[in-house]
């Protein structure tokens, strides 16, 4: 019974992110979708200034490939992504974006990392 109540405490959490993230289709400028980033990561306890670090720290990187995800289904080019991140070629924010890919279908704790850094 428990567990079928988490599983519609995440479907419901998918579904109010949905709203969120709606209005910013049309953002040309990029400045909604980076805030977007930036109020998530503040949502997962890491600091902007902390994305733009070279920090291996996991929930630094974690932080920065959701970020890096969440700009690329924003319509973003990698290249475009490497520069607000703040990596020097284009090629990492494609290995951040599969990585994330990757962990949001197998590791759980990532998962639930990128459902709260949506509701944010």
């Amino acid at each position: 019974m428990n567990r079928v109540v988490q599983m519609n405490k995440e479907k419901l959490n998918t579904w109010m992110m949905v709203g969120k993230l709606s209005y910013a289709d049309t953002d040309y400028e990029g400045t909604v979708a980076i805030d977007q980033c930036k109020r998530g990561v503040k949502r997962l306890g890491v600091g902007w200034n902390e994305i733009l670090s070279t920090s291996r720290v996991r929930r630094i990187v974690d932080a920065r490939r959701l970020c890096c995800s969440h700009l690329r289904t924003k319509g973003w080019t990698f290249q475009r992504i490497a520069e607000a991140v703040g990596y020097t070629h284009h090629a990492t924010a494609l290995h951040h974006v599969r990585t994330a890919e990757q962990l949001n279908n197998y590791d759980y704790d990532f998962k639930r990392k990128y459902l709260k850094f949506l509701q944010a």
